[in-house]
């Protein structure tokens, strides 16, 4: 058991007092990003798109979701609604998609946003009765 060792508290509070850091830093980043794009530098938004994504990789934080996803996954400038980017809804059935789409580079970005009439154990408790159902006739 040489390899094993023992977590103390000071080295605890030492990782969370990193993960705040590093979420503060990814968040300074993100509102220069987003001044970045408004003046049209670019390049700038692309540079700070890519120290948040390193500086996720380096302390093993995850990125919060709201700057994640104004973060394009292909060539990782910041976007921002009406400089750079375009979003739209979308109804596919019950559920309501918003559709981004990075105009840099094309890259579309699809989630889920609302799912109507029940959440989304229900859907899947349905699509399971559905299974059954098929099985047995």
């Amino acid at each position: 058991m040489a390899g094993a060792q023992k977590v103390t508290r000071k080295d605890r509070d030492i990782e969370k007092l990193i993960r705040i850091i590093a979420i503060e830093r990814m968040e300074l980043l993100f509102k220069l990003g987003i001044e970045a794009v408004k003046r049209g530098d670019y390049e700038y938004a692309r540079r700070y798109g890519e120290l948040i994504k390193r500086i996720s990789m380096r302390t093993r934080v995850k990125i919060p979701k709201d700057i994640k996803r104004w973060i394009c996954k292909h060539c990782h400038i910041i976007m921002v609604p009406g400089f750079n980017a375009r979003v739209r809804t979308r109804r596919d059935g019950k559920a309501l998609r918003v559709v981004t789409r990075c105009l840099s580079c094309g890259w579309i970005h699809r989630y889920e946003f609302v799912v109507r009439g029940g959440g989304k154990a229900e859907r899947v408790s349905r699509g399971v009765k559905e299974e059954k159902g098929g099985r047995e006739s």
